[in-house]
């Protein structure tokens, strides 16, 4: 179970190493209405995952954090972010090879 929440906690925090997050906030508003979502093959999720690698995942909230000078505040939760999943990388990327997405390390080289 704490592999489960981990990994939920990894994933979920991509979604602030975005850019799009330092964007404008009057720029606009969208809303998703009547979406249907059904379930990836192993291959179509390593087509379109790119970097299911923990190492991976916090090179690039590192990279992010480092274009977000403008924003102290928000540089500090994506580090923090990156940090958390350098913390855990051995068992998330466990996870990730027993959904069999794991992929490898592109920023180990």
């Amino acid at each position: 179970m704490k592999i489960k929440a981990i990994l939920t906690a990894a994933m979920l925090s991509g979604a602030i190493s975005f850019p799009a997050i330092a964007q404008n906030p009057q720029a606009g508003f969208s809303a998703l209405q009547s979406v249907d979502a059904q379930a990836l093959s192993v291959d179509e999720m390593q087509a379109i995952s790119g970097k299911l690698n923990a190492f991976d995942m916090a090179a690039n909230r590192e990279a992010v954090a480092a274009q977000l000078d403008a924003y102290p505040r928000l540089q500090a939760l994506v580090l923090r972010r990156a940090d958390f999943i350098l913390t855990h990388a051995d068992e998330i990327n466990a996870a990730f090879a027993k959904l069999g997405i794991l992929t490898p390390c592109q920023s180990c080289q």
